[in-house]
């Protein structure tokens, strides 16, 4: 069993290694918006002109594919070897975590950048792009208030990108829309309605974080929806089965274990203060 003092080290591990297994996986087997960067004339053709290169060269080389797919894979291999200095509690990789959090906000921009620059898409990674950093933080000083308040600001961040979506602040992506009447078996009039109606608890419990009396409210449906929405990329129906499913899809599950892993760890730590004041209580 473990010793309550490792358990919050523990949950911070298992969030970072999720999504930089999670991560990695993808830019091995998958794909990645890497090439809305690199083949972004508008960006990179002063570039091109100042060294008098041929845009249209570039992008027509097999050379080029190549090497943008060595790496993209480079770069996967990279997050898996930081996902096992994450699990295995190997303090010597610090810069290298620190590095792959640095990434993984870099990604989040790209995914930005390919939804037309919309801000909620970018804090919807929060949790899992603030995971490796919150770990460290961990590493360097401990549990702290600055921990906590760094930890619930990404979950906070999180619930509030996807309620934003979910509300249509922004356009609701179709798979949003998709994955609601796959699982509830409904028509798409009452899959918007319920993801607004979703999408205005997010909003309420992003709130409620910040709320001492109320937070425990909002932590325990954070977990709940976080745990729920993660199983929902691997829950829809498919005609090639459940191993197709899991096979092509499970990656999208692992790398948000973030989103339900860093609620329960703020669940946690309120449990374990009020525990201690019950003891100084007691004593006193």
């Amino acid at each position: 069993m473990l010793e309550q003092r490792n358990i919050l080290e523990t949950l911070l591990r298992f969030s970072a290694f999720f999504v930089l297994i999670g991560r990695g996986i993808q830019h091995l087997f998958f794909d990645v918006p890497i090439r809305i960067l690199l083949w972004n004339e508008s960006l990179l053709s002063p570039l091109f002109n100042l060294f008098g290169w041929s845009w249209r060269s570039y992008v027509t080389s097999p050379l080029t594919d190549f090497l943008i797919n060595l790496f993209v894979i480079l770069i996967g291999c990279f997050l898996c070897i930081c996902s096992l200095f994450a699990i295995f509690n190997l303090r010597k990789g610090e810069k290298l975590l620190l590095l792959s959090g640095v990434y993984l906000v870099f990604l989040s921009a790209i995914y930005m950048s390919a939804k037309f620059f919309i801000p909620a898409q970018f804090i919807e990674y929060s949790t899992q792009m603030f995971s490796p950093f919150a770990l460290l933080l961990y590493w360097r000083r401990g549990e702290s208030e600055r921990l906590i308040l760094f930890i619930r600001i990404a979950v906070a961040l999180t619930f509030i990108g996807h309620g934003a979506y979910a509300l249509g602040i922004f356009p609701v992506p179709g798979n949003f829309i998709d994955m609601v009447i796959n699982i509830l078996g409904c028509d798409e009039s009452f899959a918007r309605n319920f993801l607004k109606v979703m999408g205005s608890l997010d909003f309420l419990a992003a709130i409620l974080l910040f709320i001492p009396m109320l937070s425990h409210w909002a932590l325990g449906f954070c977990a709940m929806w976080g745990v729920l929405t993660s199983l929902a990329r691997v829950s829809e129906d498919s005609v090639f089965g459940v191993s197709h499913i899991l096979s092509s899809m499970g990656h999208e599950f692992i790398m948000r274990g973030p989103h339900f892993i860093l609620p329960v760890v703020l669940i946690y730590c309120a449990h374990k203060k009020s525990l201690q004041r019950v003891k100084a209580f007691h004593i006193n």
